[in-house]
């Protein structure tokens, strides 16, 4: 009897537990986000943003032109284009604003009244209007602070804007004015170091970040101090996306998302 009921609260435990990794026929794929129940991975190359939910079952794919960000909030997706789009759409692909973008925008973050789109033409993050009116500039490409060399993916936290510098081997944290608040990454392969980060997500009051190279995903606070290895031996990840404790990892060149309970800061 004992047995019997230890069987069958483990079936009932894993029927309520998420996937431990989702696989697609994606060719390459380059971000992703998670928004209530659903994960988006944007496959670029195929034109189009396809949908999970979080138990690893395809729901659909919404047909994009050729998209490389995400970003998503309260049912909401921005999406942009290597064609030089952004996209506000529902969650159903419904699309609700395209606007036009310069240079060759990579990733995009809604921060209040503003959209932080990094430019990898430019190297910097080209700051908008809800409605598509370039605003601002910043940095451009060097090794200063504020400057990057290789911008890349970015997120935000209710305060910070966190901007992938990936040849510079840093994060660099900015407010919702623009301003840089700090930055943090020290070069090496070591544990707590980097080496060519690639993807940032703000996670229950830490920052994770994920190398390339190394293959390892680790978590810092706001102020750039390590705090522990959440996964190593990764295939080149790149892209992070959180839903509670649950970190998702885009391993792109295996075609899956690794998926991680994160132990944050309440």
């Amino acid at each position: 009897m004992r047995l019997l009921l230890a069987v069958l609260l483990s079936l009932l435990s894993l029927a309520g537990a998420l996937a431990e990794e989702i696989k697609g026929d994606w060719k390459f794929p380059s971000d992703i986000a998670v928004d209530g129940e659903k994960l988006f991975v944007v496959d670029g190359l195929n034109d189009r943003i396809a949908v999970y939910d979080l138990y690893g079952e395809h729901i659909g794919d919404i047909k994009v032109k050729a998209p490389f960000g995400i970003y998503a909030e309260k049912g909401l997706l921005y999406v942009t284009s290597q064609k030089g789009k952004l996209y506000v759409m529902d969650e159903y692909g419904n699309v609700e604003k395209e606007l036009e973008l310069e240079g060759r925008p990579i990733d995009v973050v809604r921060f209040g009244d503003k959209l932080f789109v990094t430019n990898g033409e430019t190297n910097t993050i080209d700051v908008y209007s809800l409605d598509g009116e370039l605003l601002e500039r910043i940095g451009g490409k060097g090794s200063a602070p504020g400057q990057f060399v290789g911008v890349f993916l970015a997120d935000r936290s209710k305060d910070l804007l966190f901007v992938v510098d990936s040849i510079n081997a840093r994060i660099q944290e900015f407010n919702f004015n623009g301003k840089l608040i700090d930055s943090f990454g020290n070069f090496g392969v070591e544990e707590g170091k980097l080496f060519r980060p690639k993807g940032v997500a703000y996670c229950n009051g830490v920052v994770v970040v994920s190398d390339c190279i190394t293959g390892v995903v680790q978590t810092f606070n706001l102020h750039g101090g390590f705090l522990d290895v959440v996964a190593e031996d990764l295939y080149y990840p790149t892209a992070l996306a959180c839903s509670g404790d649950e970190l998702f990892v885009l391993e792109p060149l295996k075609g899956k998302v690794s998926i991680f309970r994160i132990q944050g800061v309440r």
